[in-house]
């Protein structure tokens, strides 16, 4: 599977493409959606996944299911933040979906050749989930590179967050972490470093 990530909208959030073959996914498309259309044109858009339903993570929604139609997956206890038109307001932002959603599922789940889990991890916001490839995961803002997402935001929860942080210290392969914002990191680090997982 081959990944790629755009930082995209005021707020730096990172978007993510992923390919096999012909076949792509895209993670929280945060904005620019006539940007993204243009690098899909040679490729079938399986879906839009969603790690929370923040407003700066979901801007290119509608734009992209209007043109491909393509289910989009979020967890339905963000269901209500995603439709939110006021949830942005405290940073002068307005972004929210109108399109149809699906509920993602816990556990396994395939999506034409992609395989791959999802961990409801709650904290940051009431649905927040993580999406675990073979060698990745996609963390959303529940974990970033030595830090972790805000709790002080509708829907977040610290004490549901330090719960929710217990999923990383239990896994036993060093997968690479893609966050929601800022670098790239892997397990191995965050568990010797994030002082969140200490």
């Amino acid at each position: 599977m081959e990944i790629i990530k755009y930082v995209l909208g005021p707020l730096g959030t990172n978007t993510y493409l992923l390919k096999q073959g012909k076949d792509v996914l895209l993670i929280d498309p945060a904005s620019k959606a006539e940007k993204l259309a243009s690098l899909l044109n040679e490729y079938n858009l399986l879906g839009i996944l969603l790690t929370h339903g923040h407003f700066d993570h979901i801007k290119a929604v509608d734009g992209l299911y209007d043109k491909y139609k393509c289910p989009v997956y979020l967890h339905h206890d963000d269901e209500e933040l995603a439709r939110d038109k006021y949830s942005g307001s405290d940073f002068g932002l307005v972004s929210y979906i109108s399109v149809p959603t699906v509920h993602i599922k816990e556990g396994i789940n395939q999506i034409g050749p992609f395989n791959f889990e999802v961990i409801y991890t709650p904290g940051h916001t009431e649905g927040s989930v993580i999406y675990v490839f073979s060698e990745d995961i996609f963390t959303g803002d529940t974990l970033f590179r030595c830090g972790v997402g805000r709790t002080d935001l509708k829907g977040g929860n610290e004490r549901k967050l330090r719960d929710s942080l217990r999923t990383f210290t239990n896994f036993t392969k060093d997968y690479r972490i893609h966050p929601g914002h800022d670098e790239e990191s892997i397990l191995s680090y965050e568990l010797n470093y994030n002082p969140y997982l200490r």
